[in-house]
């Protein structure tokens, strides 16, 4: 699993390129709202992050949608401005 973190100052083609190139990663989970750290106490994070943790190592559905999957890599990064 690979998660990602919106924070702005991320350069996204760091994550996109394990994504793309490592056929091993099967889900994706984009943090909406998320800062550069994803366990930061702020908001809801600690408890989306450990949603999206254990229903990965669970082996349950995932609680955010599968995004962005390798197809949407490039739409991706574009939408990152």
């Amino acid at each position: 699993m690979l998660m990602i973190a919106e924070c702005s100052s991320q350069v996204r083609q760091w994550e996109t390129a394990v994504l793309a190139n490592d056929p091993a990663v099967q889900r994706t989970q984009f943090m909406p709202g998320v800062g550069h750290h994803i366990w930061n106490s702020l908001d809801d994070n600690n408890d989306r992050a450990a949603a999206v943790i254990t229903a990965f190592l669970q082996g349950k559905p995932a609680p955010l949608p599968n995004h962005p999957s390798r197809d949407e890599i490039p739409a991706f990064l574009r939408d990152h401005k």
